[in-house]
């Protein structure tokens, strides 16, 4: 081999050795990706336990309410129907919604010991037993507030009880065929249950509806005592039972 040929060959040599040391490096693999995971929770009304009066407070649930919740965040609870029975700490007169330390909460109905004295009619030995504590005429569970009348054990047999309301109508619905009977805003009964309801919206529910019972004794011609119901107006169709005196 001649010289010019073995230069040659170590030329060609060296140009393949630095082309190999300059190659591309291959391609690395792309940054992994994370996602994220939006997690949506509904809205929550802001304040709904606050107040700043008694006004501001209506039951949280539709049935058997177990606690008070700010009007604004209230449930709808048109056609829910409900049973009829005392179940929660607002059914039946045993407690209202009030606005405590500025929290919507459950007041207890004061606990009264009474004496009946006859011939009296600011005696608190009557006090009126009232549900649903809700109540619209879109419910199909019952035809109205059920009313009655709790009385010490004495001899009713005398008494009879004169019912008003400022709005709406009482009902009778008894057996056995349980029709509902129309009877009026005023009505005097011997005792048992007594529905009120109402057919048109007021025109203003700026006043609420004052549902009173007087009790007498038609023998002796004396009052027994005198209850007041005070119901408020939820919405334009519906009523919630504020205050029973």
């Amino acid at each position: 081999m001649d010289m010019q040929t073995l230069c040659l060959t170590l030329l060609c040599c060296a140009a393949l050795a630095v082309a190999g040391c300059t190659s591309p490096a291959p391609d690395a693999a792309p940054p992994a990706t994370v996602q994220e995971t939006m997690v949506h929770t509904a809205p929550t009304p802001m304040n709904a336990m606050g107040c700043n009066a008694d006004s501001d407070c209506v039951p949280a649930q539709c049935c058997h309410p177990a606690s008070c919740i700010n009007r604004v965040a209230k449930p709808a609870c048109d056609g829910v129907m409900c049973t009829m029975s005392c179940e929660g700490p607002l059914d039946c007169g045993a407690g209202s919604c009030g606005c405590v330390q500025g929290t919507c909460s459950i007041v207890a109905a004061p606990q009264e010991t009474t004496v009946v004295t006859l011939n009296t009619k600011t005696s608190s030995a009557v006090r009126i037993w009232a549900t649903p504590q809700r109540y619209s005429p879109l419910m199909s569970s019952t035809p109205g507030i059920e009313l009655s009348v709790i009385m010490p054990v004495m001899d009713t047999s005398t008494v009879v009880y004169d019912w008003t309301a400022s709005y709406g109508q009482f009902l009778s619905w008894n057996p056995p065929d349980y029709a509902v009977n129309e009877k009026g805003p005023a009505v005097t009964t011997n005792g048992g249950k007594i529905y009120w309801s109402f057919i048109d919206k007021p025109a203003s529910t700026e006043s609420p509806v004052i549902i009173t019972v007087t009790a007498r004794d038609t023998a002796t011609r004396t009052g027994i005592g005198r209850s007041t119901l005070t119901l408020d107006w939820d919405g334009d169709y519906a009523v919630t039972v504020k205050e029973i005196r």
